[in-house]
């Protein structure tokens, strides 16, 4: 090979590896044209800013997640408003009907009744209340009714105490007969499982206690059980202790305490708002309890025993609408609440799409230029090489 030959293939090597940079360079503008970005890979910004942009795009994640959480909270407490405007008129309606009918004769007791069984049905109705499948007052156990008919209750289980003790509206496990019935060393469990139960059994001075499922079945909860208890086993529905342990105890719960936790969420860093209502909250405690003496006397048959409940309701009655228009007050404010956090959220996801764009940005004219001015260099360097090829083929002719 002659000295003129291997000249030509440096230049000719070189002039493709200039085309190939410059290629490259007009894809990766034309790329960044295209996205409105410096790159669409986080490997390809520095570590500083791939670092800030993970940081900040995390941050928003976060931001539109705590809406999200905003919205939900916001649909429970447009349905908390209303029925609690609702429950606000019927216990003032219900304390004028008490205020209005305090002689007893047959038909003002027969209309006094009439009246008390319809606010108890559209309480029963606004308890019952659900929001995207859940039932906004039944606490923790969202997915059961948290009031039976509240108008067929019996009224033998009214007394005067209930001007004071807790007024628990109907468990949520009224409709539940679980039990556990001892017979030497074997505990049967029997009934039909209701839910956020516990079955409890104390071996040996040892309490052993079972958190019931919805889905759980007698046989479930006695094998439940005996995976708790040392030595225990069970055959079917039958738990079976070893010989020699003592049987101090065995119980179902009736309720379970946390059925009426109150709903809460976290809505921003370090900020959490309690928002629910309960069924069995003092106050909703207070206008059925009312209710439900009002209803007793307008069942009653003679003036003394009207008189007595009469009073009872008059007392609870009045108590219960000052007491609903606090909690609805409450609602007010946390409807308020969700409505300046949600346009704080807005807000802050804006500043960080800003300070994310400020990282990615680039300036659309000036990367038009390059790419036009690139596209005629590129041209001029084709037609050179094109040339020098030529050439170079001929001189070997």
């Amino acid at each position: 090979m002659t000295i003129t030959s291997v000249s030509n293939l440096s230049v000719k090597s070189s002039m493709t590896s200039a085309l190939q940079s410059e290629q490259t360079t007009l894809t990766q503008l034309t790329a960044q044209l295209s996205s409105q970005r410096q790159h669409t890979n986080l490997t390809d910004y520095s570590a500083s800013d791939a670092r800030n942009l993970i940081n900040l795009q995390s941050t928003a994640t976060q931001k539109e997640a705590y809406i999200s959480v905003i919205n939900t909270i916001s649909s429970n407490l447009a349905v908390y408003d209303t029925t609690l405007t609702d429950l606000e008129t019927i216990a003032a309606q219900a304390q004028s009907l008490a205020n209005n009918s305090p002689t007893y004769s047959t038909d003002i007791a027969s209309n006094v009744a009439t009246q008390t069984t319809n606010f108890l049905r559209s309480v029963t109705v606004d308890l019952n209340q659900e929001v995207n499948g859940r039932f906004i007052y039944a606490g923790s156990r969202y997915t059961t009714p948290p009031a039976q008919d509240l108008s067929t209750l019996p009224t033998s289980t009214l007394s005067s105490t209930m001007l004071t003790d807790n007024l628990t509206v109907p468990t949520y496990d009224a409709a539940s007969t679980l039990n556990l019935s001892t017979s030497g060393q074997a505990i049967t469990v029997g009934g039909t499982v209701g839910n956020g139960q516990t079955a409890s059994v104390t071996v040996n001075g040892t309490a052993y206690t079972y958190n019931v499922q919805a889905t759980d079945t007698p046989t479930l909860v006695a094998a439940g059980l005996a995976a708790l208890i040392p030595g225990a086993s069970n055959a079917g529905a039958v738990l079976n202790i070893q010989a020699g342990d003592v049987i101090n105890a065995a119980a179902v719960s009736t309720t379970n305490a946390a059925a009426y936790s109150a709903d809460q969420a976290v809505v921003d860093t370090g900020y959490t708002v309690h928002y629910g209502i309960t069924s069995n909250d003092p106050t909703i405690q207070k206008l059925v309890a009312g209710l439900r003496f009002l209803q007793a006397a307008g069942n009653s048959s003679d003036a003394a025993t009207y008189k007595a409940y009469m009073a009872q309701a008059t007392t609870l009655l009045s108590s219960a609408v000052t007491a609903l228009q606090s909690l609805h007050t409450g609602v007010a404010n946390n409807i308020n609440i969700m409505t300046s956090e949600k346009e704080a959220q807005k807000t802050a996801i804006a500043n960080l799409t800003d300070q994310v764009a400020n990282i990615q940005q680039i300036d659309v004219t000036q990367v038009s230029t390059e790419i036009t001015s690139l596209e005629t260099i590129l041209q001029a360097s084709y037609s050179a090489t094109g040339s020098i090829l030529k050439l170079s083929i001929t001189s070997y002719l």
